[in-house]
């Protein structure tokens, strides 16, 4: 927001070099970006938060710099020379969307000479960044930036009927705004119109064919106010931004409405001639109710750390305009239209500690922190983390959004989607990590990582919530160029190390992936990212090579987290190893032979381990050969050599019967 120095001494005095002033602005919240001399002004970039739409004009700058210095505020003061004829006899408004624009008010001013402004006029707006135009609008623009309330001036002549009708727009329509852009409207968006046809954008931009020319006679006089969410999205929508809806996204003062309006009109008559209809045409939905906002100074105290007497905070508040009056132990608050931002008691105390000084609030030497005990959650977090890092994984912290047609790739066809109007590109909220991993593989590899491992642990928005919303959970992902069984060693290692009695079984299934059941629930997907099999997304990434991945819901997982661990004696005596290759059908897989050897209850067996697969000669075709490692031990003496051959036949003979095995010799 620029603020001119020659402008601003108007209405408020100011005996500070400019940059103390600068200063001042800063420590009163409107944050000084710099300070540019033009000519024999001064102009100040500040900065505007979005909750103070009041200090988008020097108006309510000098105000607010009235309020710290102890000023005198000095607003302009005008008379509206209206003539004889009623403004009801020239014009109408109809406002069919009150939702939309809750005020509206309109004044006509006939006669007018449309020429240049004067040049105290023109050095004050080119001091903030705006073109002098004609007289007419160069007032308009004068006032925007005097109260921070837009306006806008039609041809009177050019109105059908002289009317206006502010409606929702029509599926279809079509308008030419005063920058040029052809504006295709729809029923969402809040149009002024006259009998016929579209003559603005509310809020945003006026028409072409009914903006004031050399040749205008005749103004009608607009001054309103419009639904910000509206006017933002209208905005956002046509592509159109201007100074006008700037400010109504922001809100505006409802009651400056007319004030600033009958300022513009004042000048109007005044620079440009013309007569003035008496009277206004009015509007308003719902009429300005003052709200009343209490404050306990001991709150005050208590929250900034400092004793700030009661006196001195009625005295801020009434420099503030907030007329409070002291109610036993709790002030009592009356709240201006244009201070919409203070509505709770928190926001009065900000006010105190903003004027009082937030450099009188102490600094200590030292800060305390509490600490606590890691909580369940990220205790199971950070054993999957370091689980992944042993294994060889990097941690990976991707963006939320990805592109809606990447999430069709892996199955959503129907991602959750941001409005495109607020985000074109990426504006779908990923329904699995896996998108944002490939993109990582793809980084790493055009910068020459060819060897990469990544996990991520995050939020997924898969659809299919309810009430309509996605249904967010915490997924964990892990992509690997060393492939699919690299992923899967590392992910069963995980469940492992967090619910050891979980199981984990793979089921084929079309597509690009096969499913992954926990305890025979649907936990996530597993597969690799090939030609072969997923095509599509591997020329979407660009990918040099395979990339195994697995995905797994992380909350199902924490469900049978066993964070409480049981331990046991070391064993006294020796264990006794068999390693049996077994030829078996191309198709089975070491899940069903696993299956099938812990049905063969044998008490002396602790454990059967997986060593490798062979295929080829002299292994029959269709057939493969798998050598598990099987670990026998007894807690009573020493196993013989006999006794762990026994086990070894009853086990072979139980296969050969369930998956029709041989023993490679």
């Amino acid at each position: 927001m620029l603020i001119s120095l020659n402008w601003l001494s108007e209405y408020v005095d100011v005996n500070l070099p400019a940059a103390e002033l600068g200063e001042l602005f800063t420590n009163i919240g409107l944050n000084c970006d710099g300070i540019e001399e033009k000519g024999d002004d001064i102009v100040f970039d500040l900065e505007v938060t979005s909750n103070r739409p009041d200090l988008l004009g020097h108006l309510g700058v000098a105000r607010e710099l009235a309020t710290a210095t102890g000023a005198e505020f000095r607003p302009p003061k005008f008379d509206s020379p209206a003539g004889k004829n009623n403004v009801a006899d020239f014009t109408s408004v109809e406002v069919l969307c009150p939702d939309l624009c809750p005020r509206y008010t309109a004044r006509v001013i006939r006669d007018v000479k449309v020429g240049p402004s004067p040049r105290w006029m023109v050095d004050y707006l080119a001091a903030v960044g705006m073109r002098s135009i004609n007289n007419v609008v160069d007032i308009t623009n004068f006032v925007l930036m005097e109260y921070s309330q837009p306006l806008h001036s039609f041809d009177y002549d050019k109105l059908a009927e002289n009317r206006i009708v502010v409606r929702r727009a029509c599926k279809g329509e079509t308008l030419v705004s005063i920058d040029e852009t052809t504006c295709e409207l729809n029923d969402s968006m809040c149009v002024i119109a006259d009998a016929e046809k579209p003559v603005a954008v509310a809020g945003v931009m006026g028409a072409l064919n009914t903006e004031v020319t050399a040749a205008t006679t005749n103004v009608l006089l607009e001054s309103a106010q419009f639904d910000p969410l509206t006017t933002r999205n209208t905005s956002r929508s046509l592509r159109i931004l201007s100074e006008s809806n700037y400010r109504f996204e922001r809100g505006v003062d409802p009651v400056a409405v007319e004030e600033a309006s009958a300022r513009a009109c004042a000048l109007i008559c005044e620079l440009a001639g013309g007569e003035l209809a008496a009277g206004v045409v009015d509007v308003w939905a719902t009429p300005y109710e003052t709200p009343r906002v209490s404050l306990r100074p001991a709150r005050t105290n208590k929250l900034l750390g400092i004793e700030i007497p009661t006196e001195k905070q009625v005295d801020i508040l009434n420099r503030l305009g907030l007329s409070p009056k002291l109610d036993g132990e709790t002030i009592v608050c009356e709240i201006p239209p244009h201070r919409a931002d203070l509505t709770r008691e928190a926001d009065l105390i900000e006010e105190i500690a903003r004027l009082n000084g937030f450099d009188e609030i102490p600094t200590l030497n030292k800060v305390s922190h509490r600490v606590s005990s890691m909580g369940e959650t990220e205790r199971i977090r950070r054993m999957a983390m370091n689980t992944l890092a042993a294994a060889g994984y990097s941690e990976a912290v991707t963006f939320s959004f990805i592109d809606a047609e990447e999430a069709k790739l892996f199955g959503w066809d129907e991602p959750v989607c941001v409005d495109h109007r607020v985000r074109r590109t990426n504006n779908a909220l990923r329904p699995t990590l896996l998108p944002s991993l490939l993109k990582a593989v793809k980084t790493n590899q055009d910068v020459g990582n060819t060897d990469v491992s990544l996990f991520e642990l995050a939020a997924v928005f898969p659809p299919g919530g309810a009430n309509g919303l996605p249904a967010e959970y915490i997924e964990l992902a892990l992509v690997s160029t060393r492939g699919q069984r690299d992923a899967r060693g590392a992910l069963e290692a995980t469940v492992r190390r967090i619910a050891p009695e979980a199981k984990v079984t793979i089921e084929s299934a079309e597509g690009f992936a096969d499913t992954i059941l926990l305890n025979s629930q649907l936990a996530g997907r597993i597969g690799t990212i090939s030609p072969a099999r997923s095509e599509v997304i591997h020329k979407h990434y660009g990918l040099e090579k395979n990339v195994g991945f697995a995905t797994l819901r992380f909350d199902l997982l924490a469900q049978h987290a066993q964070l409480t661990r049981t331990t046991r004696l070391l064993p006294k005596f020796p264990p006794i190893h068999r390693d049996l290759s077994l030829i078996m059908d191309e198709t089975a897989t070491w899940g069903e032979l696993a299956a099938a050897i812990a049905r063969v209850e044998q008490p002396l067996r602790v454990e059967e381990t997986y060593v490798t697969t062979y295929r080829g000669k002299p292994i029959p075709k269709g057939k493969k050969s798998v050598t598990v490692a099987l670990e026998y031990r007894s807690n009573e003496g020493t196993l013989t050599n006999e006794q762990v051959d026994q086990q070894v036949r009853d086990l072979l003979t139980a296969l050969q019967k369930t998956l029709a095995v041989e023993l490679r010799t």
